[in-house]
């Protein structure tokens, strides 16, 4: 059994077969973990041009006679001298001898005589070729993630297609006889497979592509060989269910029996002590408890990592904030204790002070952050602590966002 940190210890050093890349269009690279480098091919902006719409001028001077107007797109030939101006629009290239640009609220137009109600700074309101960008310079490096932004930077660039780290393949399975699936109909001592989906979902923002892989009967022979049937498919087997020490947990005896080498069996933490990870080939099993939390804790830490690494993303852990705990509550010593809670106004809630048990559902549903504490009695009132947050919110109206 291995201690909360030593786990993620062994994760960051866990070596692991990468996916390798594909390329793909532009408008399918949302959310994939980029393969190459991307060089600044162009300058951005390409030209001098306006930031706004008003009158490019030469500085120094109080009145200037309008020569033209230059719209965007616009070829532009016009060479200013001393008390020349023209009208510009924002996006147009600037002239030759402009050195500023003063919005038109700031001026006074009789006949076509332009007179300044204010002095411009040299560049004032010039978007400057490069200012953004500069050719040659790295605008995304491998392994970053390829979000809103980084499909703008892409697009200035003129790519239409990108490499990127092939998907993940992962299969989840859920097991026992009590879990049912969705479709069927329970009898009065089974349960919805309520882990396969959610976790389905916890990671379907990475880079892997999941598969419902069903129930997995409380069988040796028949769970054997549909993880043997998954590894020859997947990069990734994950069963919910089946890892503690009752006398129809079969896990141990399935990895057993198909070979797989254990890397790690337990984690010192509450709630989600027994789990099992382990490798055949250089294909991963994760088993996983059959309690909500503790498989949610597990899955959301250790595939996140796993699948950053296959993916050879440079970002692996989730990021930490500081919060002021709300209220006095105990946490068990001697071990590692996930606490769910709400995170808001800086305060972090801990749910029902941390009184729940992992097979609860409502804990996880009703939280939208959790916090880790190793080897802790008791976590007081006011305390600055670290929390992470896992679920976006939104609101019907704004909120606090202005400062």
């Amino acid at each position: 059994m291995l201690n909360l940190d030593e786990f993620f210890d062994f994760l960051y050093k866990l070596q692991v077969k990468t996916k390798g890349c594909k390329e793909i269009g532009l408008d399918s690279a949302l959310h994939r973990i980029l393969y190459e480098d991307i060089i600044c091919k162009y300058n951005v902006p390409r030209f001098d041009n306006s930031a706004m719409d008003g009158y490019a001028l030469r500085i120094g001077h109080k009145s200037y006679v309008i020569k033209d107007s230059i719209f965007a797109g616009n070829k532009v030939k016009i060479n200013l001298k001393n008390n020349e101006a023209v009208k510009i629009m924002t996006g147009a290239r600037i002239p030759k001898g402009a050195q500023a640009v003063i919005q038109k609220e700031l001026t006074t137009l009789k006949d076509n005589n332009l007179f300044l109600d204010s002095t411009p700074q040299l560049n004032q309101s010039i978007k400057l070729k490069g200012e953004d960008f500069k050719k040659g310079e790295i605008l995304l490096k491998k392994g970053a993630l390829i979000d809103a932004q980084s499909i703008g930077i892409l697009a200035s660039q003129g790519i239409d297609k990108v490499k990127v780290a092939k998907k993940v393949k992962i299969i989840i399975f859920g097991s026992g006889n009590e879990i049912a699936r969705l479709d069927s109909k329970l009898n009065e001592n089974q349960i919805y497979d309520i882990n396969s989906y959610f976790l389905k979902s916890i990671l379907s923002p990475l880079n892997c592509s999941i598969k419902y892989g069903g129930i997995l009967d409380d069988n040796v022979d028949s769970i054997s060989k549909s993880l043997q049937k998954a590894l020859k498919k997947y990069d990734i087997v994950i069963t919910s269910g089946g890892v503690s020490v009752g006398d129809k947990d079969y896990i141990h005896k399935v990895l057993e029996k198909i070979d797989a080498k254990i890397l790690v069996d337990s984690i010192n933490i509450k709630p989600g002590r027994p789990m099992i990870f382990s490798n055949k080939d250089s294909k991963f099993i994760l088993s996983l408890p059959g309690n909500p939390i503790g498989a949610f804790f597990h899955c959301m830490f250790c595939m996140s990592i796993l699948i950053q690494k296959m993916s050879l993303s440079k970002d692996l852990y989730f990021k930490e904030i500081n919060a002021i705990n709300k209220t006095d509550f105990f946490v068990t010593n001697k071990t590692s204790h996930i606490v769910l809670g709400n995170f808001e106004n800086g305060y972090f809630s801990a749910y029902n002070n941390a009184k729940y048990q992992g097979a609860q559902i409502a804990p996880l549903m009703k939280s939208n952050s959790l916090a880790i504490f190793n080897n802790k009695d008791m976590v007081k009132k006011d305390s600055i602590i670290k929390i992470i947050l896992y679920k976006p919110e939104f609101f019907d109206r704004i909120k606090n966002i202005f400062n």
